[in-house]
């Protein structure tokens, strides 16, 4: 591959040598380069005010022109990217190099709405291909993408006569990357060539009720399975690496999901709205859970947290109406706001990091949901704030002074809280001692957890229980 020569440096040396031919050997250097950049800035600005400087197609000085139809940049690391066309473009063949650069990215919606566009080829150079480049090129009939390219983005064929002209149910191209299927079967075997399966390339099929997916897939990029209504049922092998934003989005269908430890992270609103998802097996190699990952689930029963996790970002589980318990983690270091909003059945939620960060509104957590956590941590903070109910872990109800036994001293304390409120005295015990004062865990505080304390104290000094 040639060096890339910037534009200016080539305008440079030739005027330098036009300039020692006119006027002498060494007259440059007399003027130095600096005073040689001013002039020809002055000509540059003489020029456009002469209708002479060229605009592009929107109007930044950074685009170049090609064939007078394409656009392009040239990046810092000498790479050069086709950013946008004319609407009147009818052909385009991508050379493999521009100014001495090498083209390697087609941009997001680069000829997106080029209504006349009939013919694209593109060079092996090319290794990315933005999202939606091609989408709306309602004539273009050919399109030929390398081996080369490694990444495409979602929907880049989307209302094309190339993609419509398609006779395999299963439209791939560059390495392994699955554009769509065109197919109309129940269950279906995606084929073991796939690496990827792109953005939208299953979205609102709405005959698919079952998918199997090969250990060669490695991602499962945005929108690749949204508005498949009638999808219940998804295996997917181990390898799977990762799932962009939205891949299962109102899937209304989908009754399961088990995700293989080699998933690193799902995308935002990945699973929302799966409203008869009912289990949920997570990988162990994840450590968030992403924006509304499961909003909207409203079949969801339980779901077990892998141990790694350190963040429930915003609105993880919003509207998961059926949601009965969860236990967050020792690494759950951070609950985004409306985390746990409108979970209306959710009776425990367990929290193990003392020092776990709250958001700090009402809605994080649903009013209806009983707090599990450490005495004295965010947990009670932000219970004891927004009135909700609070179970300390690290107590045993009856230990009424929190120093791990239960002794004389403790039944003290319960006769004494018990006293006050019979007689209408104000004491304000928090949580965690009314927590440990029902003793009988009846959810009442009165005489009989006194005398269950009392019995149990006499057993333990008589040698019938422990203490």
């Amino acid at each position: 591959m040639k060096h890339c020569v910037k534009p200016a440096d080539r305008f440079f040396t030739a005027l330098t040598k036009h300039w020692d031919r006119k006027a002498g050997e060494g007259s440059l250097r007399k003027i130095g380069r600096k005073s040689l950049f001013v002039l020809l800035a002055l000509l540059l600005v003489i020029g456009c005010f002469s209708g002479m400087c060229p605009v592009s197609a929107a109007g930044s000085a950074d685009l170049k022109i090609y064939q007078d139809t394409i656009y392009y940049t040239v990046s810092a690391m000498h790479e050069v990217t086709i950013k946008s066309a004319r609407s009147a473009v009818t052909e385009a063949v991508i050379p493999a190099e521009l100014d001495g650069c090498p083209v390697t990215e087609i941009g997001e919606y680069a000829f997106k709405d080029c209504t006349r566009l009939k013919r694209v080829v593109l060079p092996d150079t090319i290794r990315r291909i933005g999202e939606f480049a091609f989408k709306d090129c309602s004539r273009l009939t050919e399109l030929s993408i390398p081996d080369t390219v490694s990444e495409i983005g979602w929907g880049i064929v989307q209302g094309t006569s190339w993609l419509e002209n398609q006779t395999s149910d299963f439209v791939s191209a560059g390495q392994g990357i699955l554009l769509a299927y065109t197919g109309t079967e129940k269950d279906v075997t995606v084929p073991d060539t796939v690496r990827a399966v792109g953005g939208y390339a299953f979205d609102g099929c709405t005959t698919v009720e079952t998918v199997q997916l090969p250990s060669s897939l490695r991602s499962i990029d945005a929108f690749a399975f949204s508005n498949c209504i009638n999808l219940r049922q998804v295996q997917i092998a181990n390898g799977l690496e990762s799932i962009g934003e939205y891949a299962f989005h109102w899937c209304v269908s989908l009754e399961q999901i088990e995700l293989p430890d080699s998933v690193k992270n799902v995308g935002g609103h990945g699973f929302s709205y799966c409203r008869s998802l009912r289990k949920v097996r997570l990988s162990q190699a994840m450590t968030q859970i992403s924006n509304t990952l499961f909003q909207g689930c409203s079949s969801l029963t339980e779901i077990e947290l892998p141990e790694n996790i350190k963040t429930i970002y915003n609105y993880a589980f919003d509207g998961c109406a059926a949601l009965q318990k969860i236990v967050l983690p020792a690494a759950v270091e951070e609950i985004g706001a409306s985390a746990f909003s409108g979970c209306g059945s959710l009776e425990q939620l367990v929290i193990l990091n003392p020092a776990c960060r709250i958001y700090d509104t009402e809605q994080t957590v649903s009013s209806s949901t009983c707090i599990n956590g450490f005495a004295n941590s965010t947990a009670e903070i932000y219970a004891r704030k927004y009135s909700r109910q609070f179970r300390p872990i690290d107590r045993q109800r009856g230990d009424m002074d929190g120093d791990g036994s239960l002794d004389t001293s403790d039944l003290f304390l319960l006769l004494y809280l018990c006293a006050c409120r019979g007689a209408g005295v104000q004491t304000n015990p928090t949580s965690v001692e009314l927590y440990c004062a029902d003793y009988n865990a009846d959810g009442k505080i009165d005489n009989l957890d006194v005398y269950d304390l009392m019995m149990h104290l006499a057993k333990v000094g008589a040698g019938l229980a422990e203490k």
